[in-house]
């Protein structure tokens, strides 16, 4: 059994976790909000939240992966060097890796939020819905960045951009839909899965 205040900072890790991961300010290409805080967070939620959704221990690991990885990215940054590009098939297990863990994550948000819902609440169907666009946003802004290095074209970095925003904007979408899935955990009896 879980208690509500062990759900409660779960749900809020994760929503917060999102924002770190997304936004990315940097200042001399250091990072100001280090997405491996995002990725420590997400680790906290999924510790956390495990006890209602099994499948969220699975994911431990890969976040565990993705942190260290962010983490060496940010600690480069401070020498003004960069891990993306140094060797392109890293880049690319640790994209897909990225992307089936959100995936995968908000999937069980997804169906924890439909286990509690309320009856007129279309909460689960949002989470879905935004878990794809998220995924498929984040897919695009991969291969729009691999496109521009094989084709120089001169609008690649406007349509990236365009990406970029629209991104930002699902992501604060997601945690807008985490804090309302907090709020309903109040009325959740939580018992094992």
């Amino acid at each position: 059994m879980h208690e509500p205040n062990q759900l409660h900072d779960g749900l809020s890790q994760a929503a917060w976790g999102y924002f770190l991961v997304t936004f990315d300010f940097n200042i001399n290409n250091i990072s100001i909000l280090p997405r491996f805080g995002g990725y420590l967070l997400l680790l906290s939620a999924i510790g956390k939240l495990s006890g209602l959704r099994r499948d969220l221990a699975l994911l431990r690991p890969l976040c565990m992966l993705l942190a260290c990885y962010s983490f060496g990215d940010w600690f480069l940054s401070w020498s003004g060097r960069d891990i993306d590009g140094i060797i392109s098939f890293l880049d690319l297990v640790v994209t897909v890796a990225m992307l089936y863990f959100h995936f995968q994550f908000l999937t069980d948000m997804a169906a924890l939020a439909q286990e509690f819902q309320l009856d007129d609440d279309n909460l689960p169907a949002r989470i879905r819905s935004h878990r794809t666009a998220y995924t498929l946003l984040v897919t695009c802004i991969s291969l729009l960045g691999s496109a521009a290095q094989i084709f120089p074209w001169g609008w690649w970095p406007g349509v990236t951009v365009f990406a970029a925003v629209v991104t930002c904007i699902v992501a604060l979408l997601i945690m807008a839909d985490l804090f309302h899935l907090r709020r309903l955990a109040p009325r959740m009896e939580i018992g094992p899965q």
